[in-house]
């Protein structure tokens, strides 16, 4: 069988599989992303991006055909926390950017193939993968089935599994099983809806209810003049929305009268889609001659709406340090080594963000009096969170976050047992993520309690995958003994 030789093969082609593509084809490396799927296809996805996010899609090339698809230009997010309402203008992205878009996938995804396409990476569809070459304890490439059926091979100096949750690449090498796990309590239950208010500033504003122990999102889409509804309560009611939809939808609109003005008068929408099975994971994503980059490696709860900007973000990190080694297997090994602690650095304050946010309870007092305070002002506040401008460490640290509690003391509107319950519960929570971002500990296991849910369960790996001669995260581990402890956690970062 005849092998092909790329400097890297990207298996997925989708955020960050793009995102790792480009810059590296605009460099003049040869690439090759192989995908199972033919574009356009269809995602299960909120697609929400702040201005982060669009910031991404310009960095790849692909913001000029998203922008043709004409989405809505949302640059207002309002939060209403138990009838407590904050409006602000978002933070604009460091390259003036000052918008986000919500575009379906099937619309999206397209233009990011054809983006990374038209900057030189070679994107081959129905290509699935069948399994991983290996010289001296390394990958050096990949096995793969194309669309006509024939086997062919590729040899790289880097395979990087861009290929979602359930990535074939993490099952090859043996990082199908995450070191760090949480279950996550909400489901997400959504559909389309032609925008009642478009045209309006409302049409321009991505919006949260969160009320008892339920939210709903209202985000304009594409293109323009729709509206995508998304609905997060307990994990079981993406059940309840599947055998009775629109009992399920006149029951949340009856929980959240803010969702049911802001969509009255719209014609009946598309059919709901739902899914229980959102668990928050970091695998291993790198080792010899292979990384894993986007949801392949790191997943968290949708209720952030920041999936989607830390794929780009993490496929585009890892393009820029791979870049100057390519040449140099050793280098590039190092180098996506030190991606993975920066993205884990990244990533971490929101994974707790969003784990605290799927707790499936009443919002907490001192939430309430942030709010509160933010709807003080129309500036960027408590919208850099969902941004990435700042961290919760940063929006609400400690003396803030004091007097957000003695404010709800002082305002009574809950028992205060309930108020000092909940303040003492989440400063424990704190404190511990505090700890664990000091240590910058690589691969840290260490639970952080009320943040990381234990419970929840992980599928086998697909079959076929074990056939690897010996895993490289085993293999590393038993020939180097510094990694061996620092996949025991007993070691920081490099």
């Amino acid at each position: 069988m005849d092998c092909e030789r790329a400097d890297v093969v990207v298996v997925g082609a989708r955020l960050a599989g793009c995102a790792i593509a480009a810059p590296l084809a605009r460099a003049g490396r040869r690439v090759v992303v192989l995908d199972r799927m033919a574009f356009p296809s269809d995602q299960l996805s909120t697609h929400v991006l702040m201005p982060a996010g669009t910031s991404e899609l310009a960095s790849m090339g692909a913001l000029p055909p998203i922008l043709a698809l004409n989405p809505s230009r949302v640059r207002y997010v309002r939060v209403e926390a138990e009838g407590i309402v904050c409006r602000e203008r978002v933070r604009p992205a460091q390259d003036g950017i000052d918008y986000g878009v919500c575009v379906p996938r099937d619309l999206q995804d397209v233009e990011l193939v054809r983006a990374a396409g038209e900057q030189g990476a070679e994107v081959r569809e129905r290509c699935t993968v069948q399994a991983l070459r290996w010289r001296a304890g390394r990958v050096s490439g990949v096995r793969y089935r194309d669309g006509d059926g024939a086997e062919r091979e590729l040899a790289a100096t880097l395979v990087i599994g861009a290929d979602g949750r359930r990535s074939t690449v993490a099952a090859l090498v043996g990082a199908w099983k995450p070191y760090r796990l949480s279950r996550n309590g909400r489901g997400l239950v959504f559909r389309y809806l032609e925008d009642p208010l478009a045209g309006t500033v409302e049409a321009e504003t991505y919006c949260q209810w969160r009320e008892g122990n339920s939210f709903a999102f209202a985000f304009p889409t594409t293109p323009a003049g729709r509206l995508l509804v998304l609905l997060m309560g307990h994990r079981e009611e993406a059940s309840q929305a599947r055998s009775d939809p629109e009992g399920y939808w006149l029951r949340k609109l009856r929980e959240h009268p803010g969702l049911a003005a802001r969509v009255s008068g719209a014609p009946p929408g598309s059919k709901l889609r739902s899914t229980g099975d959102t668990p928050a994971f970091f695998r291993a994503s790198s080792g010899p001659g292979w990384a894993l980059a986007g949801d392949a490696g790191h997943f968290k709860d949708p209720v952030t709406g920041q999936g989607m900007r830390d794929a780009m973000f993490a496929g585009r990190t890892l393009a820029e340090e791979i870049l100057p080694s390519l040449d140099d297997a050793a280098a590039v090994d190092r180098a996506t080594r030190a991606w993975e602690a920066a993205r884990d650095r990244e990533c971490l304050p929101a994974y707790h963000f969003a784990n605290a946010d799927t707790r499936v309870e009443r919002q907490s007092p001192a939430l309430c009096e942030l709010v509160r305070d933010a709807g003080r002002t129309p500036e960027a506040d408590l919208s850099d969170l969902f941004g990435r401008a700042r961290t919760l460490r940063e929006i609400a640290p400690p003396p803030r976050l004091a007097r957000a509690v003695l404010a709800a003391l002082w305002r009574g509107e809950r028992p205060r047992t309930e108020t000092l319950a909940r303040a003492a519960s989440e400063g424990r929570t704190a404190f511990q993520i505090e700890i664990e971002r000091r240590a910058d500990r690589f691969r840290c296991t260490r639970t952080v309690t009320g943040s990381d849910h234990p419970g929840a369960l992980w599928p086998t790996a697909p079959t076929g995958s074990h056939g690897a001669p010996e895993t490289s995260v085993e293999r590393s581990a038993r020939a180097q003994p510094r990694l061996a402890s620092v996949l025991a956690g007993e070691e920081t970062s490099p």
